[in-house]
């Protein structure tokens, strides 16, 4: 699995970046299971990759999951973590410079959150792929009208030689 900072925890043959790994090694890869996250190598740029699926990837990458799942859901964290305001504070917790950072997991722990019953993280988080899927839909039928536009564009006007 490749991680990503807009689409969380991806298929690697669902990105678009060929990334080459010897299949010899994958014996030292760790294993991610759906409701987990992932510190990656760009979490300082856009927060933990959330998982909603099974798989393994890099050792360079700290795998997490809820030590009380029953309190936590995972698709409400996945907004969390990938908040502009969680990644600005991930600075107090990153070290190293320009695109080395790494960010410590040990010191993240100590970040300390404030949050809702399970009940109400699920709400929010309905709420957030609804509001999601809406904006995907209209940023849809803006580009079909930009295409639609620059034909338009093209055809009312005609160029004389």
């Amino acid at each position: 699995m490749s991680a990503t900072q807009d689409r969380g925890m991806i298929r690697r043959d669902e990105n678009s970046i060929n990334i080459f790994h010897d299949k010899k090694n994958e014996a030292g890869y760790k294993r991610v299971l759906p409701g987990q996250f992932v510190i990656h190598l760009r979490s300082f740029q856009g927060g933990f990759a959330h998982s909603a699926i099974e798989g393994i990837t890099s050792p360079a990458y700290t795998v997490f999951g809820f030590s009380e799942p029953e309190k936590h859901d995972s698709e409400y964290w996945k907004y969390v973590f990938t908040s502009k305001s969680f990644i600005r504070r991930l600075e107090t917790v990153t070290y190293g410079i320009r695109d080395g950072r790494s960010i410590s997991y040990e010191e993240f722990l100590t970040l300390g959150f404030a949050y809702p019953s399970k009940a109400e993280q699920t709400a929010i988080a309905q709420y957030l792929d609804k509001l999601s899927d809406l904006i995907t839909l209209h940023q849809r039928k803006l580009d079909k009208l930009k295409i639609q536009k620059i034909y338009v564009g093209k055809n009312v006007f005609v160029r004389k030689m």
